[in-house]
């Protein structure tokens, strides 16, 4: 079993958790209502400006060019693609520039951001890989398992389609065989390190979902 395999199987609790959830699942029927995924997506926009940021601070610790290369070549790619695509889905959604500049980052996004710093500056760059990669992984994963749905929502196909497709199914390929080699090169102290990464960042992608599920705030619900 490769390492990507035992991660997969170990996490696979979080993945089902994500596939199930009803955030998830109104996107594939059609019924998760706009100002759910509206908030959701202004709050990705957010968790994507700092996973470019970790991609290039993880770049600095490559040791080959290639490696380098393949860092720097990701946060570009993030940068102009899919942030152009949030604002192409910003226009449809009526966000203003005023008000995506006003939104407040929610806690658990927050948590996210900081848990991926944390890995990229305390640990070297399969570290910061290993909190990195179960996002992409995981959207494949959601893409594959509902490329079948009719939501009868444009922006809900779009969103299905893209994390399904043929392109973004060779991405994460490459990211597996990735995560395969940086673990055949580690100690089992530093693969302890990994899988703790990988399943801390699997445990913050469903809260993800339950962020914007529930359109979290700072204000607690004892108080609401």
């Amino acid at each position: 079993m490769t390492f990507c395999n035992e991660l997969r199987k170990e996490t696979d609790i979080y993945w089902e958790g994500s596939f199930q959830h009803p955030f998830v699942k109104g996107i594939a029927d059609g019924t998760l209502p706009l100002d759910k995924f509206k908030y959701y997506m202004i709050q990705d926009a957010y968790y994507l400006k700092h996973y470019a940021k970790v991609l290039a601070f993880a770049a600095a610790k490559c040791e080959t060019p290639e490696e380098f290369a393949y860092y720097t070549d990701t946060a570009k790619f993030i940068n102009e693609a899919e942030l152009e695509l949030h604002r192409s889905v910003f226009l449809e959604l009526n966000v203003t520039k005023e008000e995506l500049e006003q939104s407040e980052p929610a806690p658990g996004a927050i948590n996210y951001i900081n848990h991926m710093y944390s890995a990229v500056h305390n640990g070297d760059v399969a570290e910061a890989f290993a909190a990195m990669m179960p996002c992409p992984w995981l959207y494949l994963e959601i893409g594959m398992y509902y490329k079948d749905a009719k939501p009868g929502v444009n922006l809900y196909e779009d969103w299905i389609a893209m994390y399904s497709s043929d392109d973004f199914q060779v991405t994460i390929q490459k990211q597996i065989s990735m995560m395969n080699a940086y673990a055949a090169a580690a100690s089992p102290e530093k693969l302890a390190i990994l899988k703790s990464h990988f399943k801390n960042s699997c445990y913050y992608e469903l809260q993800f979902w339950e962020m914007a599920w529930t359109k979290e705030n700072w204000v607690p619900e004892s108080v609401r």
